[in-house]
C-alpha cells in the first residue's frame, strides 16, 4: 500500500501531481489535522518520507496518520516502512556538528528581535531559533538551524551586536555541516507551489513561511535546480543595484524551466525593513496566501 492508497482508505482529500497546489515529489492534503489550515498546506514528501505543514511545521508520520483516522497499528506500520518513491537525493556527509552553548533565546536576543519587529516566540517555534551567549567564537549570536526534509543539516548565526567591525553572519564550516548550506534553500521545507526568494534568514522571517533564502546574492546551481521545482517563483532581493543585478540574472537562469518567475523590487531597502502592508502585498503577489 502506498501513501495515496492509504489516504483513499482514510477518505482524506489530497492533491497529487499536476494540481496547482503541488510540486514534484509531494502529495498535498487539503486540511492539516493539526492547525486546521484548509489550503493544502500539509504535504507528504515522496522522496524522503516525511510530513510537513508550511503553517505549523513538521509532524511525525505516526501522529499525522493517527490524526487522519488511521488505527494505531496502521500508523505504526506505515511509520516503520516510510513509503518512498524515487527522488533526487542530496549529498549528505558524515554528520552535523552543532556548536555548544546553544539554548533558549536570552533576554538580549529577544530584545534584538523585537527591535527588528519580530516576535521571538513565533520565530523560535517556526524557525527553531536558539540563542548563544558567552562563547569564544559565536558570542551573543542567534543560532539559525538550516533544515532539509525536516532534519538539521547545517547552520548559521546572526550577531546581535551593533558594532560595525563584527561580521553579521558566521556559518558552519565544511567540516561542521552534513549538507552544504549553499545547496539548500533556507525555509524550503515550507514551500510547495509558490515561493518568495530572498537573500538571507532575516528576510525569510519577515516574509514568513513560503519564503526561501539563498544565503546572499551569490546563489548556486544547486539552489537554482531546487527553485526550478517550485512552479511559482517570486524573486525579492534587496533594492540596491548589485542585488538587483543578481536578481535579474537569477530570473534569467530560471526562465528556461517550466513555471513562472517574476522579480519584485520593494519600496523598502529589503524585506526585513518592509512594512507589514508591503509584506502582505508581496505574499499576495507571490500567491502564498
Amino acid at each position: 500500500m502506498n501513501i495515496r492508497d492509504l489516504f483513499r482508505q482514510l477518505r482524506v482529500d489530497f492533491a497529487d501531481g499536476g494540481h496547482h497546489h503541488t510540486r514534484p515529489g509531494w502529495v498535498q492534503l487539503r486540511v492539516c489535522p493539526f492547525c486546521r489550515s484548509g489550503n493544502y498546506h500539509l504535504g507528504y514528501n515522496l522522496g524522503a518520507g516525511y510530513f510537513n505543514c508550511w503553517k505549523c511545521g513538521s509532524h511525525s508520520i505516526y501522529d499525522t496518520l493517527k490524526e487522519l483516522g488511521a488505527s494505531g497499528q496502521e500508523a505504526a506500520t506505515f511509520a516503520k516502512t516510510k513509503y518512498r518513491e524515487q527522488g533526487q537525493a542530496d549529498r549528505v556527509r558524515k554528520g552535523l556538528k552543532e556548536p555548544g552553548g546553544r539554548g533558549p533565546l536570552l533576554p538580549a536576543h529577544r530584545e534584538y528581535l523585537r527591535s527588528r519587529g519580530f516576535d521571538p516566540d513565533e520565530l523560535a517555534k517556526v524557525w527553531q531559533l536558539e540563542g548563544i551567549g558567552i562563547s569564544d567564537r559565536l558570542a551573543w549570536t542567534i543560532y539559525i538551524p538550516i533544515t532539509l526534509h525536516s532534519s538539521r543539516v547545517s547552520w548559521t548565526t546572526r550577531t546581535i551586536s551593533k558594532r560595525p567591525d563584527i561580521k553579521r553572519y558566521l556559518s558552519a564550516s565544511v567540516e561542521e555541516e552534513a549538507v552544504n548550506h549553499k545547496s539548500v534553500l533556507y525555509g524550503g521545507d515550507f514551500c510547495r507551489h509558490s515561493c518568495v526568494v530572498v537573500e538571507g534568514p532575516t528576510d525569510a522571517w519577515a516574509v514568513g513561511p513560503g519564503a526561501v533564502g539563498v544565503f546572499g546574492i551569490d546563489y548556486s546551481v544547486a539552489q537554482v535546480r531546487k527553485l526550478a521545482e517550485i512552479p511559482n517563483r517570486c524573486i525579492c532581493f534587496d533594492s540596491e543595484p548589485e542585488a538587483q543585478k543578481r536578481a535579474a540574472e537569477l530570473c534569467d537562469a530560471l526562465s528556461v524551466f517550466d513555471g513562472v518567475t517574476t522579480n519584485v523590487v520593494l519600496d523598502a531597502d529589503d524585506p526585513g525593513s518592509a512594512s507589514q502592508r508591503e509584506i502582505e502585498l508581496l505574499r499576495r503577489a507571490a500567491k502564498l496566501d
